[in-house]
């Protein structure tokens, strides 16, 4: 199995149990959010894996509208804050599908842009499809 393969089978076996378990405890409110200002970090952390500082501001730089949008949805809670951070997500699953394309970051492990894209549009189709509730 190709490496895109792998991050593609992980991702759905990551993301199915993670959405069940914070839908389940109630910790959707401050973790979505959060784990989306996460996001770009570990795209960071792999520029440092490669020792690239470049790498590492681009990286944040490119990241900081999910840094400020989940922070603005963590701090104030308002009626379409759910629909916000899906788009966020769904948006997020686009950048790591053609994250190669933008730039090169040597640190990025061959499977992590596909489990990412994964994880992010599930994530993100979840919050949109359930932003009414």
């Amino acid at each position: 199995m190709s490496p895109e393969g792998i991050g593609v089978v992980v991702g759905v076996v990551f993301t199915l149990p993670t959405l069940y378990a914070l839908r389940r405890t109630r910790l959707e409110s401050w973790a979505w959010p959060l784990l989306l200002v996460s996001l770009p970090v570990w795209y960071a952390a792999f520029g440092l894996l490669a020792m690239d500082v470049g790498v590492m501001a681009l990286e944040i730089l490119v990241g900081l509208p999910y840094i400020v949008i989940g922070i603005l949805a963590w701090k104030f809670k308002f009626r379409f804050v759910r629909y916000l951070l899906g788009v966020a997500w769904l948006t997020h699953g686009l950048y790591d599908y053609f994250h190669h394309d933008f730039f090169i970051n040597p640190g990025v492990f061959g499977w992590y842009p596909s489990f990412c894209a994964v994880v992010d549009i599930l994530v993100g189709s979840y919050l949109v499809l359930t932003a009414h509730e």
